[in-house]
């Protein structure tokens, strides 16, 4: 698979593929993941070094490729005060105690704090749906997209188009979800990645993985 984004950086998209999908090559990932950012029985991605290298690239390129073609990179936290209660990939099911990986990350805040658009976009769904209770996808433009589950509540709707920074809609436990937080992914061509290199810099990376882990979390079927 080609990386069309990752083309433009004149980075080698093939290498995020298989960074994504494991040693094995046979692997793939459904779109819809549970209906909440899970697939079970995908291995472990680990850190994901080649998603880091493609945004650094991207975000020296952010402005030219904004106005040129139309591509946004997500650059920014997606809740300003962030920490994790649950990181990208393998992890055991908070419900069932079933191993499963996690699409995205769990980032944990109080009832009702801002969501923001984490690139600029165009609305996809502003819905319910399945266990990613009330959620909201963002296009970014050349198949980058980012998703936002558990909303209490969403204030923008498809079609619409927003700027990086506009809210989105506000935390809550909607859907498969055991206390208030965001659900948070970003995913190229349909398949996801780790969205800590997209959160703003390494530091806030490092910054997010010392939150609580113990806090809410969202749980598959």
């Amino acid at each position: 698979m080609i990386i069309a984004a990752a083309a433009v950086a004149g980075l080698t998209a093939p290498a995020a593929h298989a960074a994504n999908a494991g040693n094995d090559a046979s692997i793939t990932v459904p779109d819809e993941p549970d209906d909440d950012g899970f697939t079970a029985g995908v291995p472990s991605v680990g850190e994901n070094t080649e998603a880091r290298a493609i945004f650094q690239a991207w975000k020296r390129l952010d402005t030219g490729l904004t106005a040129n073609i139309g591509i946004a990179v997500p650059s920014r936290r997606p809740i300003e005060k962030m920490s994790l209660s649950s990181s990208y990939g393998m992890r055991v099911h908070p419900v069932t105690g079933k191993l499963a990986r996690h699409n995205g990350i769990d980032i944990p805040a109080p009832y009702g704090t801002p969501i923001y658009a984490t690139a600029d976009g165009i609305v996809g769904r502003a819905q319910r749906l399945g266990g990613y209770g009330n959620y909201v996808e963002v296009e970014h433009g050349n198949a980058i997209q980012t998703r936002y589950g558990h909303m209490s509540s969403f204030i923008v709707t498809p079609g619409q188009q927003v700027k990086k920074g506009d809210i989105l809609g506000y935390v809550g436990s909607t859907g498969r979800s055991t206390g208030n937080h965001l659900h948070y992914e970003v995913r190229i061509e349909g398949e996801p990645v780790n969205p800590m290199p997209f959160c703003q810099s390494e530091t806030m990376a490092i910054a997010a993985m010392t939150g609580n882990k113990k806090l809410a979390m969202g749980g598959p079927e």
